[in-house]
């Protein structure tokens, strides 16, 4: 059988190709649709593969959190590369040269982010969005810019005691 950090870690690499090539759809909204998708069923996988309790409505809440308070620059480049994918041509080029790369790498971010606070025992209920969306920052900075980030986990950071004994 093999081990639940492969399972995850392959988890991770599925999904953040799928985000990836969903990059490349070439109807504005629908590739950030796509996107979204994929990464809530990444998420809801590894809940699942870590046998904790999945909320879509909480992991929404989360996701929007880590994204908009790391990466508002990355985000209003994939809205816009989204966006301007409604100009003919020269748009949906432009947009293609954007989206698959912040989508794969936003993707992969989230993927070890939620990865390794269940692999700790964490939930959904008990993830602390201050100290995770440093991790997440990290992360998705290592995964745009190594093609090889999947191999090469960003250290997590560590629950001081009083946090620990919140979430036990």
């Amino acid at each position: 059988m093999v081990d639940r950090k492969k399972r995850a870690q392959d988890l991770i690499k599925y999904h953040s190709y799928a985000s990836g090539a969903f990059g490349l759809i070439p109807v504005p909204g629908a590739d950030v649709a796509a996107v979204s998708a994929a990464q809530l069923n990444l998420i809801h996988k590894l809940a699942k593969l870590y046998e904790v309790e999945f909320a879509q409505e909480r992991t929404r809440a989360i996701v929007s959190a880590l994204l908009g308070g790391v990466m508002p620059g990355a985000l209003s480049s994939s809205v816009l590369g989204s966006a301007v994918k409604a100009v003919p041509f020269i748009g949906t080029a432009l947009g293609v040269a954007v989206m698959p790369a912040l989508s794969l790498a936003a993707t992969q971010a989230l993927g070890r982010v939620f990865a390794q606070h269940f692999e700790t025992g964490g939930t959904l209920l008990d993830l602390d969005i201050e100290t995770m969306r440093e991790h997440f920052r990290k992360e998705f900075e290592a995964a745009k810019t190594n093609a090889e980030a999947a191999d090469a986990p960003v250290e997590a950071p560590q629950m001081d005691g009083d946090a620990a004994r919140k979430a036990g």
